[in-house]
């Protein structure tokens, strides 16, 4: 026999044991949901929601007036990992944390006594998966006259509250270890959103505008280890709907390492104040609706181009590389209607410099991407300097001294970075910014920033760029030449992005000059770049036969999936992320001069 008798008692009581343990689990979550008191439970529960702001409501605890509107149903989220093999793991690693942890329970229980006697637990009413409300679990780490249901950051003079015991609970997160219950019973997870308060209205709203109700909230999570406490609303809301996005195991572990790492470091803190890191951010997004962050896109009528009209251009920023490849341009094909000078903005003398006497400034200075999470706070503020501070600075004397038009150089970063393999990612004229890094909300800030200068004697263009390529770029595309020599097989993936070859750049920026126009434009390539196209055209003129082979896919899936550096590489070369080509298309602007296989062969040629 398989089983003697002693087998199957044995299965029979594990299995007893089990099914007793998930009616007790179901128990006590219906008690902390509120499931015998409707008066407690969330109206909201289920539905998609906006915050409508309104003064003659009271404060809600994100310290705005106003209240929720439902706007529809929410359609339920259905992902294997999410609901079937994470809640397995939230099951066995709780368990294990609640019998691991019960001797530091006990101390700190005793600690809580003897430092402010009162209850040990603070419960408190939270915002969970689908907008349900559950009970939340606490060490009390404030006193017992502190008012409930207020954020930290909203009471007058927090530290006054927190007892010497909840200092350091704080300041470790030791106050968070009840959670383990909460993640054991169901209402919580290990990794995900942290669970806002029931009448955190306003961050419910915009957490709803990136899925990241749908998901059940977290002990830790992505916007946790990267501002806690010190990121606005916003920011906090954009954080966790990339939580969203990158939900896998392999981030779970990554976000889990950097929680540790975080409390080691006691960073993200701040108890009622205002950070360094949120000191360095710029706000000419803040209060903006969707509509104004977009902007005006394209053209309200056809172009008809004078030929021969003559313009004065001004670079802003000197050495660029587009800069430079645009006055090689200019000389080459539009020398008769341009003249071109260059200043530099590194040493300051240019607010003295006269921009009375050009037609257009053209600002190409800033600082280019970089490795996000490998950079000081110092080098974060510069950021904001440079492609913030800097562009708008420019524009306002571009503007005062009488220039017609400004054209700054935005970027498809301000729609977020990385597209995972397999996903695709189209930005349409309704896509709203949503930059997942300073570099990109830099350049957003910017963005929004210039074209509030925008009026009938100054036209203020806007240029949202893919990635840039040509003889002598920088960035992925020699990473990609390099690779396409050395590889002797190069993978057949399956994949789209917008490109626009610099020659493709340069026109269009002629004849955005030519024109005097503003607004908002999506410039590039006519067709959409294959990555895998674009490696083997280059391995041809190198080495003169094609290499490519769908075999190594399952390679490039499997390496999309580390964490890291590496897996960060493969998405970024494979995912894919276009603009929608209506976007990029302009009755009187044809600046498509190269095919993408005649810009491969120019570029390399």
């Amino acid at each position: 026999m398989l089983f003697d008798n002693e087998d199957i008692v044995r299965i029979l009581i594990i299995v007893g044991i089990a099914i007793c343990m998930y009616v007790v689990l179901l128990v006590l979550k219906r008690k902390s949901v509120y499931s015998n008191l409707p008066e407690e439970q969330n109206v909201m529960e289920g539905k998609t929601v906006t915050f409508i702001e309104d003064e003659k409501d009271i404060l809600n605890a994100d310290g705005v007036h106003g209240h929720l509107v439902a706007v529809r149903e929410t359609k339920p989220r259905r992902n294997i990992y999410d609901i079937f093999f994470k809640r397995i793991i939230d099951i066995v690693l709780s368990f294990l944390g609640l019998i691991i942890l019960l001797p530091v329970y006990v101390c700190i229980a005793i600690a809580i006594k003897i430092d402010d006697p009162g209850p040990v637990f603070f419960a408190q009413k939270r915002v969970g998966k689908n907008k349900q409300y559950f009970m939340l679990h606490k060490f009390r780490s404030m006193k017992m006259a502190t008012p409930h249901d207020v954020p930290t950051h909203m009471l007058g003079n927090p530290q006054q509250y927190i007892t010497k015991v909840g200092k350091v609970l704080r300041k470790f997160s030791l106050d968070e270890l009840p959670q383990v219950w909460d993640i054991f019973i169901g209402n919580m997870s290990i990794i995900g959103p942290r669970p806002a308060l029931w009448n955190q209205d306003l961050l419910v709203a915009e957490r709803d505008k990136y899925g990241a109700n749908d998901v059940k909230p977290g002990l830790t999570g992505w916007a946790q280890i990267n501002g806690r406490d010190e990121i606005d609303i916003e920011t906090k809301a954009k954080l966790d709907g990339e939580y969203v996005k990158r939900e896998s195991l392999f981030f779970d572990i990554k976000c889990f390492l950097k929680t540790v790492l975080s409390v080691l470091k006691h960073d993200g803190v701040a108890e009622g104040g205002i950070s360094n890191n949120n000191m360095m951010k710029r706000c000419y997004t803040d209060g903006k609706s969707k509509e104004e962050i977009i902007g005006n896109i394209g053209l309200k009528e056809q172009v008809v181009l004078d030929r021969d009209t003559k313009k004065r251009v001004l670079i802003a920023g000197a050495n660029s590389y587009i800069g430079e490849s645009f006055k090689k341009y200019v000389s080459e094909k539009y020398s008769d209607n341009f003249e071109i000078n260059v200043v530099d903005m590194e040493d300051g003398c240019w607010k003295n410099g006269c921009f009375s006497s050009y037609d257009v400034v053209l600002h190409v200075a800033g600082l280019a991407h970089v490795d996000v999470e490998k950079i000081s706070d110092e080098k974060k503020a510069k950021y904001y300097d440079v492609n913030t501070d800097l562009a708008i600075e420019v524009a306002k004397k571009a503007k005062q001294e009488g220039v017609k038009q400004f054209v700054f150089l935005s970027s498809m970063i301000i729609y977020g970075g990385v597209v995972k393999y397999g996903y695709k990612n189209v930005i349409t004229k309704d896509t709203m910014p949503m930059p997942d890094n300073f570099y990109g909300d830099s350049k957003l800030q910017a963005d929004v920033g210039v074209r509030e200068l925008q009026d009938d004697k100054f036209n203020v263009s806007v240029l949202r760029l893919p990635m840039i390529y040509g003889k002598g770029s920088k960035g992925n595309y020699p990473t990609l030449v390099k690779l396409a020599k050395k590889l002797p097989v190069l993978p057949d993936v399956e994949n789209e992005r917008s490109m626009l070859h610099i020659d493709n750049l340069c026109e269009f920026l002629c004849l955005i000059m030519l024109a005097d126009i503003g607004g908002v434009f999506f410039p590039q390539n006519r067709e959409y770049t294959k990555t895998s196209y674009m490696m083997n055209e280059i391995a041809k003129i190198y080495n003169g036969k094609s290499k490519t082979s769908k075999v190594f896919k399952p390679v490039v899936w499997f390496a999309s999936k580390l964490p890291g550096k590496l897996g960060g590489l493969v998405n970024k070369a494979f995912g894919s992320m276009v603009y929608e080509q209506e976007l990029s298309q302009y009755q009187g602007i044809d600046y498509r001069v190269l095919s993408l296989s005649e810009s491969i062969k120019k570029t390399e040629q």
